[in-house]
């Protein structure tokens, strides 16, 4: 029988949870009472499943309450972020399998949870747990990542919005930049089957104001490459494509976005998921690269060669 892995005791997350406490404000000795109240005992660990149990996971639920709190979160905090993570592991056996193959990157993914914030709530869809490449991975939502960007003062304002059949959309480039949409709220286009494509738009704190827009076409090759699609075993772009959508150009506003002022524990959690789709980009364009030598050149009804486009 395979040899199970153990969650390590440290990471990048833990340094970066440590630095964060250490530098909150030291309370002055001499204004505490001198009979300080007892501290409270912290709540029971919530109780793990019997599948979860037998498939080795248990220590994964506790390995990353010592980052947690570091982070400023509370044990009931917690407690409840355990527990949304238990919930999403018992409806997905995917994750369940990834967890169990890959444990560490489980303890990493909670860890960021307390780190970024952001609550793993089905309710308030702030962030999720997803599967890459057989491990589990923290990945915010499009309200997650807007949270994370103003919270930091990045921008004073962020925003993506999609585009439907019927709106009106008009884009200005040059010396006289700008976006008019008018969205047609009460037609029957509301639709991810009518969807054209989407645009961010952000406010910066000089309170210069920014934008780019992304067709469809940009948003599918993106979902097409992602590990939980491919997996076909479930995904947030299945039950929530519009949000997905949104974060997807977001996303790719974030790169031209200035990262002044952004804390580097919360950098670095961003950057993983960059790095994730960076990757899956450079996989998915191999493919295709591999794909395309494998059939002949590819030519137009009317006889002209048509190349296959590179995707930025």
């Amino acid at each position: 029988m395979a040899e199970q892995k153990k969650p390590q005791p440290s990471s990048m997350f833990d340094e970066a949870a440590q630095a964060q406490a250490s530098s909150a404000p030291v309370a002055d000795a001499t204004k505490a009472s001198s009979t300080p109240p007892a501290p409270l005992a912290p709540p029971a660990p919530p109780a793990i499943p019997q599948i979860l149990v037998d498939a080795g996971l248990q220590a994964c639920f506790s390995a990353p309450r010592k980052a947690f709190i570091a982070a400023g979160g509370t044990d009931e905090e917690f407690a409840r972020e355990v527990n949304f993570a238990i919930s999403l592991m018992m409806k997905n056996d995917f994750l369940i399998t990834c967890a169990k193959n890959n444990p560490d990157y489980l303890v990493e993914a909670i860890k960021a949870v307390g780190l970024t914030k952001l609550s793993l709530n089905p309710e308030l869809k702030l962030a999720y747990l997803v599967p890459r490449k057989g491990k589990i991975y923290f990945s915010s939502s499009y309200m997650g990542k807007r949270e994370i960007l103003m919270r930091a003062g990045i921008v004073q304002w962020v925003e993506a919005n999609l585009v439907y059949e019927g709106d009106v959309f008009e884009v200005s480039k040059g010396t006289s930049s700008g976006i008019v949409h008018k969205p047609d709220y009460f037609g029957d286009n509301r639709t991810k089957e009518k969807i054209k494509g989407g645009y961010w738009v952000a406010c910066l704190p000089n309170g210069n104001v920014v934008f780019d827009v992304m067709p469809l076409s940009r948003i599918h090759e993106i979902m097409s490459r992602s590990e939980s699609v491919k997996s076909g075993k479930g995904s947030p772009w299945d039950t929530d494509f519009e949000m997905m959508a949104r974060k997807t150009i977001l996303n790719w506003g974030f790169g031209s976005l200035p990262k002044t002022g952004i804390s580097e524990h919360i950098l670095k959690v961003i950057e993983t998921e960059t790095k994730m789709d960076n990757d899956d980009f450079e996989e998915w364009k191999k493919q295709q690269e591999q794909e395309a030598a494998g059939r002949p050149d590819r030519f137009d009804r009317d006889g002209t060669f048509t190349p296959y486009e590179e995707v930025k």
